[in-house]
């Protein structure tokens, strides 16, 4: 299931007293999948535009958000839509004509075709549209999709009859959002009062700008107050993004429409307009204007160039903030309700999680076993829904967000009195969604440290939860040093691997070939380090990799491993070594092989090694100069990845 906007596409220029800033994509219905794409919503665009500069930049806006575009059209012999937004000390202007050249780029009539539409649509997709022309009208009676309409103005509706426009609204709709000039328009057109007798929509959204908005749902009106009123340097796309979390509220609540829908999407929606109208242009919460600067003396109307400045790559982003986002969760409010479950009267207790977030658990699992002795399993959901838990006295569950679906489901034979949710989620959203009690949900989101990494892959997600129970063996330890012992394991990482790919780069580039099969030898205290580097391999599309225990590769896993054309390996090692790892090192001498060992045994070294292979990770994407939080993938692949439902 996708979630589609279909529309001619356009560029917005936006000025300051007629001197340009920069320029962005536009267009109502493509801002609102551009608003949805950043919050992880599978979305494409089915659009037209000219084959120009500005077509470019418009497609490129949408690209760099993960949209889907492989059906936007370049059409020869056209200009792709101009829209110029100009603030001055009066206010804005929005027009359709440059004010420095005055030239228009601008067609009326839509280039799209109907049948490139209908063909690139599946029964499930849930489409987006912010007019009424002829072409969308003709889309709306030829199919059976769910369809959000965002009526932002009624000049479409200007063309039509009376009874053409009563022949549009006899078709439902899910939502129909709409501003009081519209409203306006159709109450005084048919001469009604209440909307609803023309619109058939499950529910009706009126935005009422600072006066909030009204809501009809079940022929019953609701009326949502502002509880602040943000101070607006830019409104554009206010309206778009507000739309746009009602769409995504939508998705996460089963596509179910209710009162308490309509309160917690709009207490949402507020929040993210309040952000909109703080920045620059329609989309500059989302992205920064791009920047451009005259070709060939022409006005930027005509052609332009992409003035364009490399910004970090996600992950060293990530990375760079990794120590402060630990240290947050080290010393979070969550440390002390974890501190306070009495671990000790426990005796069976699984972890669970996924990704990365399993890696977590297992250290988790880990270290409650050797402090406690309680018998622990370390397990992915699938395994776990299909075991009999009757005798588990507690589930710990392992989510960055705190409402993972695999974990709800896998654990459903569970009772949530037992279940306990490690996550940076927000601690009322979880509860609502996982309907598991607020004592159970301990969550390491602080005032100062609220926001989330983005990308596929979560350093943060791996590293502050495995914080918390390391926490845990520091206390039963009377150890106060906690701090300082993350603060030089991430030191000595940072300048073990600075010099390390300096040192041997030519070697590394040749072992971290995209596409070669890398061999990870693990066991004793080296496990969790290995799970989080093979899921970031494996997630990031980089390698295949082949994962060894190291006992376990001498019954008879060396006779694949000396078929291997070419043999590289990554040996995660504590300080000190039994016998057989000896020999086990020994055998491997003659091949490519990266050892990282740990300066600690036992626990120490399980999390030191965790440590280790987030800067190993980081380091190797420098080195294939790739951003490895940000993987290619494809759109059926993504159908699997937004799977809701019985595993």
């Amino acid at each position: 299931m996708k979630v589609i906007s279909i529309g001619d596409l356009v560029l917005d220029y936006v000025y300051k007293d007629s001197k340009l800033l920069g320029v962005n994509g536009g267009m109502s219905s493509h801002n609102i999948i551009a608003n949805l794409a950043s919050m992880g919503i599978n979305t494409s665009v089915i659009g037209v535009c000219g084959d120009d500069s500005a077509g470019e930049i418009s497609i490129k806006s949408l690209n760099d958000l993960k949209v889907d575009t492989t059906n936007i059209h370049k059409l020869d012999n056209i200009n792709t839509r101009c829209f110029h937004i100009n603030m001055t000390a009066n206010g804005f202007t929005s027009k359709k004509r440059c004010p420095i050249c005055n030239k228009k780029h601008w067609y009326d009539e839509s280039k799209i075709v109907i049948n490139d539409v209908l063909k690139n649509i599946s029964k499930e997709d849930i489409l987006v549209l912010d007019n009424l022309n002829n072409i969308n009208s003709e889309i709306i009676k030829m199919i059976e999709n769910k369809v959000m309409l965002d009526l932002g103005q009624y000049y479409d509706l200007e063309k039509y009859s009376k009874n053409d426009i009563k022949d549009i609204f006899k078709r439902q709709f899910e939502i129909v959002n709409l501003n009081e000039r519209v409203e306006k328009y159709i109450l005084k057109l048919f001469d009604i009062e209440n909307i609803s007798k023309i619109i058939n929509s499950k529910l009706i959204v009126i935005t009422r700008g600072n006066k909030g908005a009204d809501f009809i749902i079940n022929n019953k009106k609701i009326h949502k107050k502002l509880n602040e009123v943000s101070k607006e340097v830019d409104p554009n796309g206010a309206g778009d993004a507000f739309f746009s979390v009602f769409i995504y509220e939508y998705l996460q609540n089963n596509q179910i429409l209710n009162e308490d829908y309509i309160d917690n999407a709009f207490n949402n929606a507020t929040k993210l307009t309040q952000n909109v109208v703080k920045q620059i242009g329609a989309r500059g919460h989302l992205h920064k204007l791009y920047k451009v600067k005259q070709d060939d003396n022409l006005c930027t109307c005509e052609n332009f160039i992409l003035h364009e400045r490399k910004l970090p790559k996600r992950y060293t982003i990530n990375v760079n903030n990794l120590e402060t986002r630990i240290l947050n969760a080290v010393n979070s409010d969550a440390k002390n309700k974890l501190s306070k479950i009495s671990f000790e009267k426990l005796n069976n207790c699984i972890f669970i999680g996924t990704g990365g977030s399993f890696a977590a658990a297992n250290f988790a699992s880990k270290v409650v076993n050797d402090l406690y002795g309680v018998n622990t399993f370390a397990d992915l959901p699938r395994n776990i829904k299909y075991k009999n838990n009757s005798k588990v006295d507690k589930c710990f569950m392992f989510s960055y967000s705190g409402t993972t679906n695999d974990l709800l489901v896998g654990t459903e034979n569970i009772d949530n009195s037992k279940k306990i949710v490690i996550t940076k989620g927000e601690i009322s959203k979880v509860c609502k969604k996982t309907n598991i009690d607020k004592d159970n949900i301990i969550s390491y989101r602080t005032p100062s440290n609220k926001g989330k990494e983005r990308g596929f892959i979560s350093f943060e997600g791996v590293m502050a939860p495995a914080s918390l129970f390391l926490n845990l063996y520091f206390e039963k330890l009377k150890r106060n040093d906690i701090n300082e012992f993350i603060i030089d394991s991430i030191s000595y990482w940072k300048c073990y691997f600075d010099s390390l790919f300096k040192e041997d780069k030519r070697n590394l580039k040749s072992i971290f070939r995209r596409g070669n099969i890398i061999n990870i030898f693990h066991g004793d205290f080296t496990s969790s380090a290995a799970i989080d580097l093979e899921s970031t391999f494996i997630e990031s599309g980089v390698f295949n990799v082949l994962l060894h225990e190291k006992k376990n590769f001498s019954h008879g896993r060396f006779i694949n491993y000396e078929h291997l054309s070419g043999k590289m390996n990554i040996y995660l090692k504590t300080k000190n070594v039994s016998l057989y790892e000896e020999k086990l090192l020994k055998y491997l001498s003659q091949d490519k092989n990266i050892i990282i060992e740990s300066r600690y045994d036992g626990l120490l070294a399980e999390y030191d090694l965790l440590i280790a292979v987030q800067y190993f990770i980081y380091h190797i994407s420098k080195l294939l100069n790739i951003d490895i939080s940000k993987p290619n993938y494809s759109e059926d692949a993504m159908k699997i990845y937004f799977y809701k439902g019985d595993l």
